[in-house]
């Protein structure tokens, strides 16, 4: 399978390097994702014209943030993205450059747009504070952290010992609801303040907020044996009409087992870390796409995200079942690449009320993303990349 990786990612990197870069600067939706792999993929083939490329992107990505009069600031499309890329290339040396000359009065900037987010009770991973925070984690701006944890406790919803957070669930529609998925919902708010925790250990206000979050995420679980998986899209009480969540890094068991396994193991308790170790192996055996709902390839609901959340799982605990279940699913991602008019063959499947099967050059649904999680698997060095979707 190595070999057909290796073609995979040569074409997908041809693919994006002749394909024109549109104005979309996102980590996730645009050209910092396409930076990003360019310069894993110029590292792996000790390439410098195509290292060049990449960095032209970059100072391209700023010339649009100083251009743009209304910018946005989320770790997906705005600015939070392009300085997490930053600030991640310098710390990788892919960069000879240092990243607090460049960053440190953005910080600022995204400091107080996290704030704003969090006052208007916005703490979205993708689109609100919670990715703003990972950078900020990323970039150690303790005081700033201090603060909007304060900020997120004070819309935090208690009931009992659990923490929760209140959000719209279904945007067509407007309801409200409470979210536990990894892309918008507890999990990522427990990963990140697990993140928060581990560089700021006395804080007891981070502890105290991601136990309860814990509580609130375990209370949701389902039977499993009646519905076949064991954490609902939503919760309990926003979702009556459970169902089978899809195998995806966006939203079901992967991402909420992964919060609890490394929040049980953060905060020294055994049964949260035994029950997420419990629901990961079982998403080991859980084949075939579609009783998994999976239809395409890309990192956020699609083939290449299952395969790298079971590869970083395989590199974190050596256990032989993840390294199977990564095989697996990135031998499904290859099979994906079916499309002539797609991008390398990959095309990104939406509904047909947001235009249907499309292609896609971005991290997140497109073949910056795919081309990232093939690299992983024929790489010796860590794929420090994933930091950015809450895997590492």
């Amino acid at each position: 399978m190595r070999q057909s990786i290796l073609a995979k990612i040569d074409e997908i990197a041809s693919a994006l390097l002749e394909t024109p870069l549109d104005r979309e600067i996102g980590l996730y939706s645009g050209n910092a994702g396409v930076a990003l792999f360019l310069f894993y993929y110029a590292r792996f083939k000790k390439e410098a014209a195509i290292r060049q490329k990449a960095t032209e992107i970059v100072d391209d990505l700023f010339t649009q943030i100083e251009t743009t009069l209304q910018p946005h600031f989320s770790l997906c499309s705005g600015i939070a993205g392009v300085a997490w890329l930053i600030d991640h290339l310098c710390k990788q040396r892919f960069l000879g450059a240092d990243s607090d000359e460049i960053l440190s009065d953005i910080d600022e900037h995204l400091f107080q747009a996290a704030l704003n987010e969090l006052d208007r009770g916005h703490f979205d991973f993708l689109h609100g504070a919670m990715g703003i925070l990972l950078y900020l984690i990323k970039r150690n701006r303790q005081e700033y952290l201090r603060h909007l944890i304060r900020a997120l406790g004070s819309i935090t919803v208690w009931d009992g010992k659990c923490a929760k957070w209140q959000s719209v669930i279904r945007h067509e529609e407007g309801t409200l609801g409470f979210n536990i998925s990894l892309s918008h919902g507890s999990s990522s708010l427990a990963l990140v303040l697990g993140k928060t925790l581990q560089m700021m250990p006395k804080e007891e206000t981070t502890k105290r907020l991601l136990k309860g979050t814990m509580e609130y995420i375990c209370n949701q679980e389902l039977p499993m044996t009646q519905y076949g998986c064991y954490f609902p899209a939503f919760s309990i009480e926003s979702q009556p009409d459970l169902s089978k969540t899809r195998l995806a890094w966006c939203y079901g068991d992967l991402g909420v087992a992964l919060a609890i396994w490394q929040s049980g193991v953060q905060l020294g308790n055994q049964a949260w870390a035994d029950k997420g170790m419990e629901v990961l192996l079982f998403s080991t055996a859980r084949r075939g796409l579609l009783e998994n709902r999976v239809q395409d390839a890309g990192i956020c609901h699609g083939t290449a995200g299952v395969a790298q959340i079971f590869n970083r799982l395989y590199r974190n605990t050596g256990r032989g079942e993840f390294e199977e279940a990564a095989n697996y699913w990135c031998a499904e991602t290859l099979k994906m690449a079916r499309f002539d008019d797609g991008l390398a063959g990959y095309k990104t499947y939406r509904t047909e009320r947001y235009g249907g099967w499309q292609p896609s050059s971005s991290l997140l649904e497109g073949i910056a993303g795919i081309g990232l999680g093939l690299l992983s698997f024929v790489m010796s060095e860590d794929p420090a990349w994933d930091e950015c979707i809450l895997l590492s």
